[in-house]
């Protein structure tokens, strides 16, 4: 797909049915989209999944209604699909902190987000260290987790990693850590109507543990240091927004793949990280 006019047309979509519940399995089937490149194409230029997003515009659009006072807030809730009341108040409350009678109060301190324009400017010099590798296919060890594509935030990763961390896994998963890619490695696929996100380490041990294996190919490494996931955004930003207007070749966009280096605490400025960029082989 020509990825600005096509993610420009589905924000025109997610628009035009902010009320509804968007099956994007069906959505993107029908439009011939393999799922997992949309979802990361659309992540990396809008800054947020399309549900996100979605979810997002829907409370703008809300909060927007009730500061300008034309209807009942009974009949709002209901017009956004609310059964009632007390399920709008929990939403309400959960995005934006206050009651939504307190709206007209705190209206211009709201974190609204307006309808979403991007702008793509292809790369003068580069922001990243970055270098090129073949790998060949290459088996992950490790935890994985599956997301409906229709709810999916990309906040997902990161609560499985701290989850992990916390729960002493990622040591045990380091023990393992035999195979060419050395680190905690994040890798992410479309699989039966889900994203399923494993995180784990490259290894050709026996191992309690679920595996999966990465698609043979070249990769273009970019390498930052930072809190992992804003550093991973920024990167991702930074290839769909600048960099891959420069380059000849495809992004090949069916799975992503990012490793973490010397500390494993997704929060921490000090965790070096590397996003794996996958190409399609000329």
């Amino acid at each position: 797909m020509e990825t600005v006019n096509f993610v420009e047309k589905f924000i025109v979509y997610i628009e035009d049915h902010l009320r509804e519940r968007i099956d994007y399995d069906q959505v993107l089937n029908a439009m011939g989209v393999e799922q997992k490149s949309f979802m990361t194409i659309f992540t990396s230029l809008v800054g947020m999944t399309p549900y996100e997003y979605q979810q997002k515009r829907k409370m703008t659009e809300l909060a927007y209604e009730l500061y300008t006072g034309h209807r009942r807030i009974i009949d709002i809730a209901k017009y956004y699909g609310y059964s009632g009341i007390e399920p709008f108040k929990e939403a309400y409350f959960r995005t934006f902190g206050i009651s939504p009678y307190e709206t007209e109060k705190h209206f211009r301190s709201l974190p609204l987000l307006e309808r979403i324009s991007f702008e793509v400017v292809p790369v003068d010099k580069p922001r990243y260290p970055e270098r090129r590798q073949y790998l060949e296919s290459t088996r992950i060890v490790g935890v994985a987790e599956r997301f409906p594509i229709a709810e999916y935030s990309a906040e997902a990763k990161y609560h499985l990693l701290d989850d992990l961390n916390r729960n002493g896994i990622i040591d045990e998963l380091i023990r393992y850590n035999n195979g060419s890619i050395k680190g905690i490695v994040i890798h992410e696929r479309y699989v039966s109507q889900s994203m399923e996100i494993l995180i784990g380490v490259t290894s050709t041990l026996a191992v309690p543990f679920e595996e999966t294996y990465t698609e043979s190919g070249d990769f273009v490494i970019f390498e930052s240091t930072g809190p992992a996931s804003e550093t991973i955004d920024d990167i991702y930003s930074y290839i769909f927004r600048r960099w891959r207007f420069k380059e000849e070749g495809e992004l090949n966009c069916n799975f992503s793949m990012e490793v973490l280096k010397s500390t494993f605490d997704a929060s921490s400025p000090d965790t070096k990280v590397q996003v794996w960029q996958a190409l399609y082989i000329d």
